[in-house]
């Protein structure tokens, strides 16, 4: 009986909730934009932005539309974020390494050698960052934030075996922006900073040699078609954002505002990132299938390339500082929680 009960109570606190997005002609529909500047087709459209829409519109019972625009159709990657502030956008997904400096503290993540080789990893740090402490809200107070995410510890893909430091000596690599850069100069290359649908063209006419981008990217862009060798170095792990128009948030009502929250988040962002890890497989198989090699840096290696970078570390954060951020702080914290993921992630 007790049971029963219990098991009444249950179905009827959930008829309740769901009655509150019943179909309703008199209530108002809000139909969103949401760019993003993937292929429809690529892992994280399918396995992580197609589920998250399906479960905001089914739970706010069909009030929300929302309406996807893959491929830079709204606008080019480069102005993502500012898009969505004009309300070309109302939701954007995009890449923080394409706006050098307008997000100082954010780019921690973005620091290579971090340690960072899963996203679910680099996801958990960089959404406890910004929801834990005060350092990263103000970097994002013209929108409604999401969620943030970080793709995979990104390889080294080339034309020819890049397996130690001194095989970077003058190599052409395209990067994304950020601290990268100076990293890839530390280690003798010469970086090209670039976005990744750039990256196939670039390499076919021999503007580059290789490339450092995450491995769903690797199979997104056909690399696998003029890159036959890749080290496993696990080099850096770029943050994403997804975000709202301020005008768009304020113009939902509380309860669907709620379900946008509840759908975001961590759990959003964990998501997004499990998604980026499963593509990992294919995308390695499929490098593997078209003559390709791949060769995990070994732990030797590893830390020559970690050594070389904390001084990109210490010259990211003391740059902070001189702008008055707190760098050494963001650091210190982003250090002790990818440490402590990694562990828990184990």
């Amino acid at each position: 009986m007790k049971f029963s009960l219990k098991l009444l109570l249950a179905t009827l606190a959930a008829s309740v909730a769901f009655s509150s997005f019943a179909a309703d002609p008199e209530k108002k529909t809000f139909r969103l934009k949401f760019a993003h500047h993937n292929p429809p087709t690529a892992f994280v459209c399918t396995n992580g932005f197609a589920p998250w829409v399906k479960a905001v519109e089914s739970r706010t019972g069909g009030q929300v539309k929302i309406d996807i625009y893959p491929s830079a159709t709204l606008g080019k990657p480069q102005d993502a974020y500012d898009n969505v502030i004009k309300g070309i956008a109302d939701i954007t997904w995009g890449f923080v390494a394409y706006f050098p400096g307008r997000f100082p503290l954010t780019e921690v993540m973005n620091l290579p050698m971090l340690g960072v080789d899963k996203a679910t990893v680099g996801s958990k740090v960089v959404w406890d960052l910004y929801n834990e402490t005060p350092y990263l809200k103000k970097e994002f107070a013209d929108v409604k934030v999401l969620t943030l995410h970080t793709h995979d510890g990104a390889p080294v893909t080339s034309k020819k075996p890049i397996l130690t430091m001194g095989d970077m000596q003058g190599k052409k690599i395209r990067a994304p922006g950020g601290p990268l850069v100076p990293m890839l100069q530390s280690l003798g290359a010469s970086p090209m900073a670039m976005p990744a649908p750039d990256t196939y063209q670039a390499a076919e006419k021999g503007v580059i040699d290789g490339a450092v981008m995450a491995w769903e990217a690797v199979e997104m862009m056909n690399l696998q078609e003029v890159f036959k060798s890749a080290l496993d170095a696990n080099v850096n792990s770029g943050v994403f954002f997804l975000i709202m128009n301020k005008k768009t948030w304020d113009s939902l009502p509380p309860e669907v505002q709620k379900v946008f929250d509840e759908e975001s988040g961590e759990k959003a962002s964990q998501l997004f990132a499990k998604a980026w890890d499963e593509t990992k497989k294919t995308s390695t198989a499929k490098f593997l299938k078209a003559g390709g090699k791949i060769v995990p840096m070994d732990a030797a290696e590893t830390t020559k390339w970690r050594e070389k970078s904390m001084s990109i570390w210490t010259k990211w954060a003391s740059d902070q500082e001189a702008k008055k951020l707190p760098g050494l702080a963001i650091l210190d914290e982003a250090v002790k929680r990818i440490e402590k993921a990694r562990k828990q992630q184990m």
